[in-house]
């Protein structure tokens, strides 16, 4: 069985697994470690570890871009855990792309100014095996990567 993941970037992302038949493998939050600095940032041996437990045939990741409002600070940090993502990916051999995220979200029927909330909403709707997975307000990066996924299979 060849499996699909997803991945919504960012300290509140997910990382989500279908099979090449749309069913509902794995879903689970991004790792994350407290840097040196003090800062979180994504944990890169944590994401090879569940990468290496699940390999995926192919990956599809949200492009991200810089974000209204954000300072340098921020735009950075968001941008190194990308580049950690892509690192990852790169060194378990594993092929990737990127999805916009109003490609991704106009393919599942999610309106462009939808809350968060709305993601997982249509995640159960769309991947019922994921419900169980799904139950908290902050599982909304769980959703997004589970719909990446699918996207993925479209």
């Amino acid at each position: 069985m060849q499996l699909i993941c997803g991945i919504d970037p960012g300290l509140a992302g997910g990382i989500a697994f279908l099979t090449e038949a749309g069913e509902f493998r794995a879903v689970c939050d991004m790792p994350i470690v407290t840097g040196t600095t003090g800062r979180k940032q994504i944990d890169g041996l944590g994401l090879a570890a569940i990468l290496r437990r699940l390999p995926p045939v192919i990956c599809t990741i949200e492009r991200v871009g810089p974000r209204p409002g954000e300072g340098p600070t921020g735009a950075f940090a968001f941008g190194h855990g990308l580049g950690v993502i892509q690192g990852v990916l790169a060194s378990l051999e594993v092929p990737y792309q990127f999805v916009q995220p109003a490609i991704w979200k106009r393919a599942a029927g999610i309106p462009a100014a939808a809350s968060k909330g709305v993601s997982i909403t249509v995640a159960k709707q769309l991947i019922p095996g994921a419900a169980d997975h799904l139950f908290l307000k902050k599982h909304d990066g769980r959703a997004e990567a589970l719909l990446i996924a699918r996207h993925h299979l479209l």
